[in-house]
């Protein structure tokens, strides 16, 4: 019964994590487990521009949005590989929050109102979108960004609602010794 309650309350607090991250949208509220979630892909974001700094510019800049929703789907790959269902769940919501958080900073290309981690940076969406042409479009960019990142989040939450109904299942199923069912003597 732990892995059904384990799944469970994974799933009320993805629940949770999920209306929060959808109600923001693509503004970023302060506080908050957003505001966590964000300061891990942070991390990753960051850790992307360096590894992706040795095949140019433009693809340094893009590496930090692209390692961050990578590293999550990358998990998710991995769970699934080793047959852990609810822990793909969970990566694959992570990845599509993580999309989200990338969709905020996408959607900011042009206003660029958004805080940088400190002055003189560039900020990655103004620029990747101005190279490419599309910065009028940043606001639809980021939009349709948070529209797959949401989708994936729901995605999520029913792939590890359905792994908790079978594990429910396995659990609550009469077991039987491997002698044969049980005998009266």
């Amino acid at each position: 019964m732990g892995a059904v309650a384990g799944r469970a309350v994974g799933l009320l607090l993805l629940l949770w994590v999920a209306f929060r991250v959808l109600g923001q949208g693509v503004t970023l509220a302060p506080g908050g487990p957003v505001t966590f979630l964000h300061g891990v892909n942070l991390v990753f974001h960051e850790a992307g521009h360096v590894i992706f700094g040795f095949f140019g510019r433009f693809v340094a800049v893009l590496g930090g949005s692209l390692n961050q929703v990578l590293i999550p789907a990358v998990c998710v790959i991995a769970f699934l590989h080793t047959r852990q269902r609810a822990s793909a769940a969970v990566a694959l919501f992570w990845t599509g929050q993580s999309l989200a958080d990338v969709a905020v900073y996408a959607a900011d290309g042009r206003a660029m109102a958004l805080p940088l981690l400190a002055e003189g940076l560039i900020h990655d969406w103004n620029y990747l979108l101005g190279v490419t042409g599309l910065l009028h479009r940043a606001e639809t960019i980021g939009r349709l960004m948070f529209g797959a990142g949401a989708l994936l989040m729901l995605g999520a939450l029913a792939f590890l609602a359905l792994d908790l109904l079978r594990a429910w299942g396995k659990a609550s199923a009469p077991r039987v010794d491997s002698d044969g069912p049980s005998r009266v003597e």
